[in-house]
């Protein structure tokens, strides 16, 4: 195992895909990995032209937490700092969100192969996703898998062990979301992050469970398209790169940006950016024919040593 790269026990219920994901095992990832899902997940506004750099303030936020409440301990594993341990209780409930949202995605990524996975507000406020009035809840995340079928994740966050009833409505809990795009979702999942002691030691566990039976109150989400869904995922890494300093000597074939003193780059195919930028302007018809065509052949595209949301960090111990 290389120093930047972490591990998470996990638990598998109820997968009828992808083969052999049910059961216990573990999730092992890097650092750019942990950064970019947590970049992703975010509830982060792409409408700059609404919300000025407020999307770049809110995503800063967000990576900051890991570094401030995360450590990495030397077999990898993830442990809370002494001061994630001192907050009080609505912060420990803002950062639990937030650690579960990321491990959802880290979880949707590596194991489901999902290629594009983001907040459902990040889509909703940008290209009109369309949610039912009155629906008494709704998953955090949706995305597209490399297949192109839908995924739906509702991402639960804990500080403190998750109890035998929580996990019993986990797997009770029906599927609140009908259709994407009107099609059924391949998978539709639960995940919950957290903390547990074992051998006198804090860990971060996750547990992620996909119930088979449709609620009778599901509902649908409707897609604009699906040109505009991959606009609103890249739309904030672009705002990113806007507001960051250009790194002149990155790879010539990325688009880089560091964002001042806190060691966190931003890297996109400088060929995606410039065709979502050409989208942005109008041209929206086949982008994400062409971004498909555009991206690498392999499912480590997203979170790959140089074309990922990076975060350099100091300590080996430290989650960046």
């Amino acid at each position: 195992m290389q120093s930047n790269e972490f591990v998470v026990p996990y638990r598998a219920v109820e997968f009828s895909t992808p083969p052999g994901l049910n059961g216990t095992h573990r999730l092992v990832f890097t650092a750019d990995a942990l950064a970019h899902a947590v970049f992703t997940t975010g509830r982060t506004p792409g409408d700059t032209a609404s919300h000025g750099w407020t999307s770049v303030f809110e995503w800063l936020h967000r990576v900051a937490l890991m570094p401030a409440y995360l450590r990495r301990r030397p077999d990898g594993r993830i442990a809370r700092s002494d001061l994630a341990r001192e907050l009080d209780r609505s912060e420990k409930v803002a950062l639990s969100y937030a650690v579960g949202q990321a491990m959802t995605g880290i979880f949707a990524t590596q194991l489901l192969d999902v290629r594009f996975l983001m907040h459902v507000d990040r889509y909703g406020g940008s290209y009109q996703l369309v949610v039912p009035p009155n629906t008494k809840s709704r998953p955090d995340l949706f995305g597209q898998r490399g297949t192109g079928g839908w995924i739906v994740a509702e991402a639960k966050g804990r500080s403190t062990p998750i109890d035998a009833d929580l996990k019993r409505k986990m797997r009770l809990q029906k599927r609140m979301i009908r259709s994407v795009a009107g099609v059924p979702p391949e998978i539709a999942y639960g995940c919950c992050a957290y903390f547990e002691k074992t051998n006198g030691q804090e860990w971060l566990h996750l547990h992620s469970v996909d119930p088979e039976e449709d609620d009778p109150e599901a509902i649908d989400f409707r897609i604009s398209s699906p040109d505009h869904f991959i606009a609103a995922y890249y739309a904030p890494f672009l705002s990113a790169i806007r507001a960051g300093e250009p790194v002149l000597d990155a790879e010539p074939d990325y688009l880089t940006a560091t964002l001042g003193p806190f060691g966190i780059r931003v890297s996109i195919l400088r060929s995606v950016a410039e065709r979502i930028r050409v989208a942005q302007e109008g041209r929206m018809p086949g982008l994400q024919s062409d971004v498909l065509a555009l991206l690498p052949r392999t499912s480590e595209w997203e979170i790959a040593r140089s074309r990922s949301l990076r975060r350099r960090h100091g300590r080996d111990h430290e989650v960046g």
